[in-house]
Formats: structure tokens, C-alpha cells, sequence
């Protein structure tokens, strides 16, 4: 009797799945697993390399192994000195016997039963008896033969409590042998580039039959992730390329007078990136370009200025910036400068303010402030996502201005294309679009993003700026690390201590904020006042809580990660960070860029988790060692890989799982084949349907 199997489409609910229950649902939604498509792309994190199968003789110590017999005998008993249990077995094949040693799986004696023929996978240890497994993988062997557990290059998966690895890997196994997983680059193509087809490439990811295969299959999926990022920026760019922005004229004398009212110099490439902002703003063709410096190197200053000849030229600015701390104190340092000249308004969830020339800053409402920005009444307006989101509508908006957010600003374009903006002289007009970063970024992936890029890059650093001094502390030296910052403090400098965790964790042992907040101010800065920081707190506390600390309220401030980005506190000249292993080396950059920002001399320590190893230990040192953004990040690809660069998937390159950043080839490749599938009539729709779903549907799409 023939039998036929109905391929499932991608979009197909994962409950479909044999094996796949209500509870079992519930639980690989909180992975981010609902449908097929989403479990064949649910990659492995690692692999056991369990492809050394040996027959019981040949076993040595030390050596992970697979091996393949039967149970002669099967036992568990209660170790009453140990207080758990303790399953042993002796498994026989034509070569010999093997002990096997099992702790704390009592119902290992219900699932495997003397004659049972399984496969083990494990380290062979030693003791005086002979050879012996403790606690290896294990599985019985069908009549087939055939394993998925124990033998070969075997995946393992990031979980969650209550699914086992086991139980991820056979529900993926079933997922791949039903999806229908259409390919969408052209054959030709595929062949000219060496790659797998796409089906091929999913199945050898989740279970390679070797190393050079697994290579194969996640070149192809790497550069598919390559090419989904470049189509979707060509396409914007195509849209965005017939559209026509405003001209802003230069007005000199307005920035002279701007620029001689700072209390520092602007460095070469600071006047360069400017100039170069401020030509493309007096072009009717929309800006695009990305401002992209190290920490501190003063992209906020150039942003100023192009904000004051947009408000000059009578249009108006919106700066986003990814969280209401970081958009309160970019609305302080605009009013600083700007203040006495244009009307400036805050708009996040919970705060908004307004600046009048000669009135200074009040509190206001979200409906004065839309009327305001409505009207054409206020010039510059600073505000988080939602500003774009909301029904906030604009009368002049001339110039979009993206901090250090997701997709770097592809997603404002989108949001910007999509809105008609305003009518000028019988032509509907979309305002320029600049995005600043401090993520070292190479410019083949920034190409990648936005297709036709303009990149700015602020390479030095303000005049007199001291490097920090970084150090690792290690456990004992505590002490002494505090009886240093105390001395400093007692000077009038303050000091931020960073923790990787707002409440303790039985399963990390690293710092939380809470717990090192409440040791501190009864220990070792009891007498100083420490201020608390973290994301659980609401916007209009956590906003208290940093101006107090500006103001120097605070002498000490224990943070969680919301300190990262951007925020600026003159006096700081201390970063504490716990646990700093656990951090990226391109955040840890992030943090040290946080002290030391008027010029005097400041202090990093990075103090590592207790069960660091060597790698964690090669990391921290590289911070020491380097004080370049770039350098950093590459070294962090090179020892964490793309999945765990930091920076990137926080600032949009959380679709890039498997591609190298910095491989030049393969983007420039990736950048070829984008364009050669656009420009074709077959290819584009193909392309363009496998784009709407790897981005979660048509409506994500350019127009």
C-alpha cells in the first residue's frame, strides 16, 4: 500500500505535531516556537560530538564515546550517606562488559529494562574496578538502528524548565520531516555560489552528519540572513530614492554662535561629520546617513547643529532615543544649547516638558505638546519609539534623528514611508533621516542595511580626554578596591556599580542590584548615599532617580543595564561592574565610556563571576588591554560568535544568528545576489514572498 505524507507549510501551528500537547505548546511558545517554520528555524546553540563509536574493549578513559549493547543488569537503590539515588548497570556487546553509573534518575529503572538494546554517549572514566560511564546520554535502539541522541554530531538547544533537550530535539526532528521548505533563491544561482539548497541546509543545521557538512549548511543560512537584510534595505531604498525631502539652508552665522557658546572645542571630525550632514540636508533628495563614533565622541553635538539650521530653516526635528532615561537627558542637553533660540519639547509615555526661549523648562501635557508639534509651534520635539507610533502629527517634520535603535532606524524609515508627512509647493514631502551609533559597525554591513549609505565616522576623541584606567579585581582584593573609591568620593566624584541581575538568582552566582545595593549601604559605603537603579522601576522614578544623581544627590549609583546607553554624569570617574563576564566586551566598552567625560582621570573595574573560566578571563584582559570599540568587537565575535555579539542584537542584528559581521566576502556577495534577484521579474516576486515571512508578513514590507 502506497503511502503519502502531506508536506506542512511553514505557517502551520506546531500543535500539529505529534507529541505536541496543550502543555507542550504552552512551553515552546516561551521559546518562540508556535509554528513549523518557527521550529525549523530554531537553531542549536552547540553540538556533543558523540561521532566516535567504539565497541566496549576499545573504550579509554578520558575519551567521550558512543557505544551501542544490551543490559545485563539494571539496578537503582537509595545511597543512604548521599541521600540520593543511584542507578547501575552493567551493558554487554560481543567485546566485553561496561559499568554504567547513574545519579538522582530513579525512573531510569521503569524506562530501560534488562535485554533493552541502547546506545550511550558519554565520557569513560576509570576507577580500581576498570573503565566505567556516569550518568551518559542514553536511548534504546529501534530495529532501524537508528539514533538521534547518542551518536554523531548531536544539537543541543537553549530550554526551559519542564522541556527536556530530548524532547526539543525529537519534536524539531518530526518538524523537519513534514515542513515544506520551499526554495527561493534561483538554482543557478545556488549552483554559482557553491551553496546547499535551503531544505538540505535546515535539515544538516539540526543534524549534521559531519563537521564539513554543518559548515555547508550554515554558510547557506548565514548568507541567506545576509541576503533577507539586503533585500529589505533595497527595497526601502528604492521608495526612498523617489522621494523628495525639504532643503535646509546653512545658516553660518546661527552655528558660529552655537558652536563658540560650548565649553569645549569641536575636534576635526566632529566639523567634518557636520559639514557633511549639513551638504546633504540642502539637497531635496532625502538624507540618509549614519553618524557612527565610540563612546564620547561627541555625535550629540554634531545632531545640534543640524537640528538648529532645520529649526532655522523652519522645520521641525524628532530625535528618538531607545529608553525615557536616555531621552530626558538628551532633552537637557539640547535645551543647554538650543534652548535660548527654538521651542523644545519632551513626549515619552510618562514625562512631558516644554522649553521656551526666555522661559525655560515646564512641565506640560501629551495633548498641549501634540497641539504644539500640530501647529508647527514647537521646532524640536525628543521622545522614545512611540513618538513615531502615536498619533503624532507633525506640521514640518524636516529631520528624523535615530539614537542607538533597532535595525538602526530601518523600521523609522518604514514608519516614515508609510505616513504622508506634509505638502510643500504641490509635492508630498518625507523628512531626512540620520541615525548615530556608538556599535562599531563595518561599513560592507552598514551597506547591507541601508543599500545606498552615507557613512560618517567621528574617529578621535575630545581634546584632553584621559583613557580610563581598567582594572580586574578579583575577589580578595574587594577591599581594597572600595577603600580607593571612598577616598575619591570623599573629593566630590561619584561612581556607578553595574550588577547583571536586578534580584538574586538560585541559578546565576553572580551580584544582583537589590542585594548589592543593600550590602553597600550598610557595609562598605554606609555614610554615602547610594542611589538604586533598575528597569522594574517606573519611567517618572527611574527619571528621580538619575536626576538626583546628576545633581549629586546620589554619590553612588547600583544599576542594572539601563545605564549603558548614552547617559552622561559629569562627575562620574568609577565603573564598578559585577559579574562583568557576563557582559559583552563591545557593553563593557559601553559602560567605561560612562566615566571620565570632562576629562579627568577615571576608573574602571571589572570584577568577574566566581566560576569564570580561562575564555572569561582572555576577555576581561582584552578590555584591559584595548580601549577601541572596533578592536573589541571583534574580538568578541572571534570568542563569542555573532549570536552573542553584544550591540548588535540589541541594536537590530538579531536576524544575523549565524553571519559573521565582518565577513567582507560574503556580505559583498550577499549585496550581488540581492540586486540580481530584484532586478529579475521571476526571481523578485519569490524573493520578496520568503522577506514578508522571514519578518512576520506582508504588512512589514515597503509600500
Amino acid at each position: 500500500m502506497i503511502q503519502y505524507t502531506i508536506m506542512l507549510s511553514l505557517d502551520t501551528p506546531i500543535s500539529v505535531i505529534s507529541g505536541v500537547g496543550e502543555a507542550m505548546v504552552d512551553k515552546l511558545a516561551k521559546l518562540g516556537i508556535k509554528t513549523i517554520g518557527q521550529a525549523v528555524y530554531y537553531y542549536p546553540f552547540r553540538y556533543d560530538d558523540f561521532t566516535h563509536r567504539t565497541t566496549i574493549n576499545r573504550v579509554v578513559a578520558g575519551e567521550t564515546v558512543n557505544v551501542v549493547g544490551t543490559i545485563d543488569v539494571i539496578n537503582t537503590r537509595r545511597s543512604p550517606r548521599q541521600h540520593m539515588y543511584v542507578t547501575e548497570a552493567i551493558i554487554t556487546d560481543d567485546t566485553g562488559k561496561l559499568r554504567v553509573t547513574w545519579f538522582n534518575q530513579p525512573f531510569l529503572s521503569r524506562n530501560l529494562q534488562t535485554g533493552d538494546y541502547i546506545s550511550l554517549a558519554g565520557k569513560v572514566s576509570q576507577d580500581l574496578l576498570g573503565p566505567l560511564m556516569i550518568s551518559p546520554q542514553y536511548e534504546k535502539v529501534d530495529r532501524r538502528g537508528i539514533t538521534q541522541h547518542t551518536s554523531g554530531l548531536v544539537p543541543v538547544y537553549s530550554t526551559i524548565s519542564g522541556l527536556t533537550t530530548k524532547q526539543l530535539r525529537a519534536i524539531i526532528g518530526r518538524t523537519l520531516n513534514l515542513a515544506k521548505i520551499d526554495e527561493w533563491l534561483p538554482s543557478e544561482l545556488l549552483k554559482k555560489r557553491g551553496l546547499l539548497s535551503l531544505r538540505e541546509a535546515l535539515i544538516n543545521i539540526h543534524r549534521p552528519p559531519s563537521w564539513t557538512s554543518l559548515e555547508a549548511a550554515r554558510h547557506r543560512l548565514a548568507f541567506d540572513e545576509l541576503v533577507i537584510l539586503q533585500l529589505r534595505g533595497q527595497l526601502i531604498r528604492e521608495r526612498w530614492q523617489t522621494s523628495q525631502a525639504p532643503i535646509i539652508r546653512f545658516n553660518e552665522a546661527l552655528t558660529k554662535e552655537i558652536v563658540n557658546s560650548w565649553s569645549f572645542q569641536l575636534t576635526d571630525d566632529q566639523r567634518r561629520c557636520s559639514w557633511q550632514i549639513l551638504q546633504d540636508l540642502e539637497q531635496n533628495q532625502p538624507m540618509l546617513r549614519l553618524l557612527q563614533g565610540d563612546v564620547g565622541s561627541g555625535k550629540t553635538a554634531v545632531a545640534i547643529l543640524a537640528m538648529a539650521n532645520v529649526a532655522d530653516s523652519g522645520y521641525q526635528t524628532a530625535l528618538i532615543a531607545p529608553s525615557e532615561v536616555l531621552a530626558y537627558q538628551h532633552f537637557q542637553t539640547v535645551v543647554a544649547s538650543l534652548g535660548e533660540f527654538f521651542v523644545i519639547g519632551l513626549l515619552t509615555r510618562t514625562q512631558q516638558f516644554l522649553s521656551k526661549p526666555k522661559e525655560g523648562i515646564k512641565k506640560t501635557t501629551k495633548k498641549q505638546l501634540v497641539r504644539l508639534l500640530s501647529l508647527g509651534q514647537c521646532q524640536v520635539v525628543i521622545g522614545t519609539q512611540a513618538l513615531l507610533q502615536e498619533p503624532v502629527d507633525f506640521y514640518k517634520l524636516g529631520l528624523l534623528i535615530v539614537d542607538e535603535q533597532h535595525r538602526f532606524g530601518v523600521e523609522q524609515r518604514q514608519l516614515l514611508l508609510n505616513k504622508k508627512l506634509f505638502a510643500e509647493n504641490g509635492q508630498n514631502l518625507v523628512a531626512h533621516f540620520l541615525a548615530m551609533t556608538a556599535t562599531p559597525i563595518p561599513r560592507s554591513l552598514a551597506l547591507s542595511l541601508y543599500g545606498d549609505l552615507n557613512l560618517s565616522v567621528i574617529r578621535t576623541m575630545p581634546a584632553g580626554r584621559l583613557p580610563v584606567i581598567t582594572k580586574i579585581v578579583e575577589d580578595k582584593d574587594r577591599a581594597k578596591m572600595y577603600k580607593f573609591i571612598r577616598q575619591l568620593l570623599d573629593k566630590g566624584e561619584q561612581a556607578f556599580i553595574v550588577c547583571p541581575l536586578v534580584d538574586p538568582s538560585d541559578k546565576l552566582a553572580v551580584k544582583a542590584a537589590t542585594d548589592e545595593f543593600n550590602y553597600l549601604v550598610n557595609g562598605e559605603l554606609k555614610g554615602y548615599k547610594v542611589g538604586l537603579l533598575h528597569g522594574r522601576l517606573s519611567g517618572a522614578n527611574k527619571q528621580k532617580v538619575m536626576a538626583d544623581f546628576a545633581a549629586g544627590r546620589y554619590q553612588v549609583l547600583v544599576a542594572t543595564a539601563v545605564v549603558e546607553l548614552g547617559l552622561d554624569i559629569p562627575q562620574a570617574t568609577v565603573m564598578v561592574i559585577e559579574g562583568a563576564d557576563r557582559f559583552g566586551l563591545a557593553q563593557l566598552h559601553q559602560y567605561r565610556g560612562r566615566v571620565g567625560r570632562r576629562g579627568q582621570q577615571a576608573y574602571c573595574f571589572l570584577l568577574p563571576s566566581p566560576a569564570s573560566g580561562e575564555l572569561a578571563k582572555r576577555r576581561l584582559k582584552a578590555v584591559v588591554k584595548y580601549n577601541n570599540g572596533q578592536e573589541l568587537a571583534r574580538l568578541d565575535l572571534k570568542w563569542r560568535g555573532p549570536g552573542e555579539l553584544y550591540g548588535y542584537e540589541q541594536t537590530g542584528f538579531s536576524e544575523l544568528r549565524l553571519a559573521n559581521i565582518f565577513d567582507q566576502d560574503l556580505i559583498s556577495a550577499a549585496h550581488e545576489i540581492a540586486l540580481e534577484v530584484l532586478h529579475h521579474p521571476n526571481w523578485r516576486y519569490r524573493a520578496i514572498t520568503n522577506l514578508a515571512w522571514q519578518l512576520g508578513g506582508l504588512d512589514v514590507l515597503p509600500q
